[in-house]
């Protein structure tokens, strides 16, 4: 996980290398508003299933799946655990109690802690969106030049000062892993062993004594990095290499799923009209079905 070039882009001959950058980014724009649309748990499965089928195309490394792996499990037990104890809407069943409210002092304040089997279904539900987005989003960075990258986006006429600093965050990504694991090493090294027990007081000292040495040792990076731009005049007027071109191939399937995104919208439109009896028409019954199941 420590290691730099798990993180960091590197080429292949898979079909997700070969693409176009436009082509991955346009992909993860419209499965993201896909996401956001689709409610039903099967088709949001579906979806993750999909994105995880896309690594294995793009023969992601066992390094990057253990990464990978780390990563959703750590989103989907946030979130089912925080839904499962904060959730609000009714109705609500308890399927534990870890607060009794006679309790003494917390039971009173807090009315008790319970956690409810629909706080559960909606988190695991918000953990598939998340976790697909998260994903999609290292599939791309895993597969991309980041150079390719700044020069799509801005040939979308993104700002260049919000373009740059994404690149940028992408490429310190790498960099803030392997300055972990360099002062977790020097740490060891001193006889400072950070996870040798689990009391709060060693692990607040383990944060003080790891993460100030990480941000000091970034901040230089960072201050470096700066000077080194501005030195070099990279700027908004910098002539930049021109982009290959687009192939239509890929601008037909971009296309082609742009609009099976746009339809997937209206359905969901004439679904919330029929549900709220705005709009209901008797001959579309099997259609109103289909959607309740997969939208």
């Amino acid at each position: 996980m420590y290691d730099r070039h798990v993180w960091e882009a590197t080429p292949g001959q898979t079909l997700l290398h070969r693409i176009d950058v436009r082509t991955k980014l346009v992909l993860l724009i419209l499965l993201a508003a896909l996401i956001l649309l689709v409610d039903s748990p099967r088709s949001l499965f579906l979806l993750f299933c999909l994105a995880l089928g896309l690594h294995v195309v793009a023969r992601s490394s066992p390094a990057r799946w253990r990464v990978l792996m780390v990563f959703v499990l750590l989103g989907i037990w946030g979130s089912m655990t925080s839904q499962a104890l904060f959730y609000s809407r009714e109705p609500r069943t308890i399927i534990a109690c870890l607060l009794p409210p006679a309790t003494p002092a917390f039971g009173a304040l807090t009315g008790g802690v319970f956690i409810y089997r629909e706080g559960l279904e909606y988190g695991a539900i918000q953990a598939l969106r998340s976790g697909t987005m998260l994903t999609l989003g290292l599939l791309i960075n895993w597969t991309s030049d980041p150079r390719q990258l700044l020069r799509s986006l801005l040939s979308w006429r993104l700002p260049y000062e919000l373009g740059f600093m994404l690149i940028t965050g992408l490429r310190f990504l790498p960099v803030i892993f392997q300055e972990t694991a360099v002062v977790l090493t020097a740490q060891r090294l001193r006889g400072f062993k950070p996870f040798r027990t689990l009391s709060p007081s060693r692990l607040i000292q383990t944060a003080f004594q790891t993460l100030f040495p990480i941000l000091a040792r970034t901040l230089r990076r960072a201050a470096t990095l700066a000077a080194s731009v501005e030195s070099r005049g990279f700027g908004r007027e910098t002539p930049q290499a021109v982009l290959p071109k687009w192939s239509r191939y890929e601008r037909f399937f971009c296309h082609s799923l742009l609009l099976a995104v746009s339809c997937l919208m209206v359905l969901k439109a004439v679904d919330a009209l029929q549900f709220n009896g705005l709009l209901y028409v008797p001959s579309w019954r099997g259609l109103y079905d289909l959607m309740k199941v997969w939208l």
